[in-house]
């Protein structure tokens, strides 16, 4: 095979530029390994016709969870360093995550801190790199996030079915009666570590719903979805043509830029030669198709103007709750008027999609649905922030964002994304007190948004483009 003499030697550099905290592995002459005691990279390269593309993995030894993935053609030096030397810092960070942490709960904390403590013990004495502390019930949902395992005591056992629904990400389990009345720390560690292998393989073998429902059309499009957490940035793609996927990943980072944008579409125009259109649903504002919200900094870029310029492509830029909604509609044609809410976990204010007699809502310079604006001057019974950790205060959040909308839109279904409130029974009865039932929507509940995004967008470059 023979390889585009690149830029650079990034192979060569790559060998050179070696740090004392990984040890380099060529397993063969396309794949590199940065090895640690805490995870492992992965450099992989790929030749297409006299073209290099490069992709970078991190997967923790901790819980086997990837923790940084992306691709991009080999074509700059400073790029292709930068993009590196981030992969690293994300790699040796591990070491900080190497501990799993298990918080365990119940009632008062009094007795698992007690239970903590022998756990910590026992694991020391075994050589196991495992960390417990414990909490009271009321505050599992905060502390959650710092911890690899949920722990709780058999005595709030009637909390499990809901923290496993609100938890997704995460093994939330219920310590076995025999196991906490007799504080075995060993068969407590052994049913930790069975409960996980059982979790990572029900993870690896877990299908998210796919939303695939699509008009007929004759183009090729790109569809990028971004979504943001508190822990990182995903940027899922897909390209359809015709109203078939024939591409589609998703690229993991801490942090994200229009450079990653870039690398999606310069990988995608090396393997599949050419794109009708690109379509991206971001978060925040999107003002007259053309603005996106830088999130690193929170600038407004013209990316529009950029990408166009720079590909020769047409764009559609898209707020991804707008997406979203439009991607339900195509799954749900029997309704007019839908409501989608996102109130992404330990964030005290969401976001709306609106539509309203089958057409989108995006408002003056693309306001609709910016709840921010109004959720705070709402009579809570708390500050919105620490609503959003606590199961009736995320229920009151929910429920105040939608009550002025429903209320105004009259939708006949709302559609949720709220880890923290994933009954719906829960929601309809609380709006019940404000609204008459007679008036209400039917209401559905949805684990992962992004496939509806990816759905949602293809339409709407669908209907740019024949409109245009």
């Amino acid at each position: 095979m023979t390889e585009k003499k690149a830029v650079f030697d990034f192979k060569g550099w790559i060998r050179e530029h070696h740090n004392t905290p990984y040890e380099i592995r060529l397993e063969n002459d396309d794949l590199i390994k940065l090895v640690t005691e805490y995870g492992e990279a992965s450099i992989q390269f790929t030749v297409i016709e006299e073209y290099t593309i490069v992709e970078f993995s991190i997967v923790s030894n901790k819980d086997h969870s990837v923790k940084f993935y992306l691709h991009f053609e080999l074509n700059d030096e400073n790029h292709a360093k930068q993009l590196y030397d981030e992969m690293v810092e994300t790699l040796i960070g591990l070491k900080e995550e190497k501990t799993l942490r298990v918080l365990l709960s119940c009632s008062a904390g009094l007795t698992t801190s007690m239970f903590a403590d022998n756990l910590n013990s026992v694991a020391e004495m075994l050589g196991l790199d495992y960390h417990f502390d414990a909490v009271s019930y009321m505050s599992i949902y905060e502390e959650a996030e710092k911890y690899d395992v949920i722990l709780i005591a058999p005595q709030i056992g009637y909390m499990l079915k809901r923290l496993k629904e609100s938890i997704t990400e995460k093994p939330v389990l219920q310590i076995p009666t025999s196991v906490f009345a007799s504080y075995d720390a060993l068969a407590a560690l052994k049913f930790i570590q069975s409960e996980l292998e059982i979790f990572r393989q029900e993870k690896s073998n877990e299908q998210a719903h796919e939303c695939t429902h699509c008009a007929e059309y004759e183009n090729r499009i790109l569809s990028i979805v971004i979504l943001i957490s508190r822990e990182q940035t995903r940027i899922y793609y897909r390209l359809n043509d015709k109203c078939e996927i024939i591409d589609s990943n998703l690229v993991i980072k801490p942090t994200m830029n229009i450079y990653d944008l870039y690398d999606i579409i310069d990988t995608i125009l090396l393997k599949h030669s050419y794109i009708d259109m690109i379509g991206i649903a971001t978060p925040g504002i999107v003002k007259d198709e053309k603005q996106l919200k830088e999130p690193t900094d929170g600038r407004t870029i013209d990316i529009k103007a950029d990408f166009e310029d720079k590909y020769g492509i047409d764009v559609f830029v898209y707020n991804n709750a707008n997406a979203a909604v439009v991607g339900f509609s195509l799954e749900h044609p029997e309704y007019d008027n839908i409501i989608f809410h996102s109130q992404p976990f330990g964030f005290g204010v969401g976001g709306q999609g609106i539509i309203s007699n089958g057409k989108v809502i995006r408002g003056k310079n693309g306001i609709a649905g910016e709840i921010r604006y109004f959720i705070r001057r709402m009579q809570l019974s708390d500050d919105v922030h620490k609503l959003a950790w606590t199961q009736h205060g995320a229920v009151e959040l929910v429920t105040k964002s939608l009550l002025p909308t429903i209320s105004l839109i009259g939708p006949e279904a709302v559609v949720i994304s709220s880890p923290m409130t994933p009954d719906m029974d829960e929601v309809k009865n609380v709006l019940s007190s404000f609204i008459d039932k007679e008036f209400l929507p039917e209401f559905y509940y949805i684990k992962e948004a992004s496939s509806y995004m990816l759905s949602g967008i293809t339409k709407l470059c669908v209907d740019f483009i024949e409109e245009e």
